[in-house]
């Protein structure tokens, strides 16, 4: 006769294939938002993680655990200070307030369960979204903004170069 062992009957079981796709998810994330609170393409960072979440937060996937949950949030705060500090500052500031609130909704809304979040109204869900869908659609219009600059750039260098090679 096979006796487990006490160690192993304690192992937690083995991930399915969903919950590794949700955790994976999850670490893309926070990579991205940690991006963000570095100051690194802020504003591509940022659409990113709220695409993201956005796609998966009301999806078929294993709702994120608290302990998944917690981090997150934090991430959610210190990548909404990195973008008061970074993004244009012609780009309200009230603006960036309701679409980080609206990832912190989605967020916790991800982390509760389906009952739960049935329980919700459709429309206060719908505002989360919508909230959400405006920053992350002005943040892809920043990063448009940065590529025509950085393109702009290259063209006058272009230009300016074979001036600083005459002598």
């Amino acid at each position: 006769m096979h006796v487990q062992s006490s160690a192993k009957a304690f192992e937690p079981a083995q991930a399915t294939r969903e919950e590794r796709d949700r955790d994976q998810r999850v670490d893309s994330v926070l990579g991205s938002l940690e991006q963000a609170v570095r100051g690194e393409h802020v504003a591509w960072t940022l659409s990113n993680a709220m695409e993201s979440v956005a796609r998966h937060y009301r999806g078929n996937l294993p709702r994120i655990t608290p302990e998944q949950r917690d981090p997150l949030l934090s991430a959610v705060v210190r990548a909404w200070l990195a973008a008061i500090e970074h993004l244009p500052i012609s780009y309200p500031r009230d603006q960036i307030a309701a679409g980080m609130q609206a990832l912190a909704g989605q967020v916790t809304v991800w982390a509760v369960t389906r009952e739960q979040s049935s329980r919700r109204k459709a429309q206060a869900l719908a505002d989360l979204d919508a909230y959400a869908r405006m920053v992350r659609n002005d943040l892809h219009n920043i990063c448009l903004v940065e590529e025509i600059e950085r393109r702009a750039w290259e063209r006058r260098e272009q230009h300016i170069q074979p001036l600083r090679t005459r002598k």
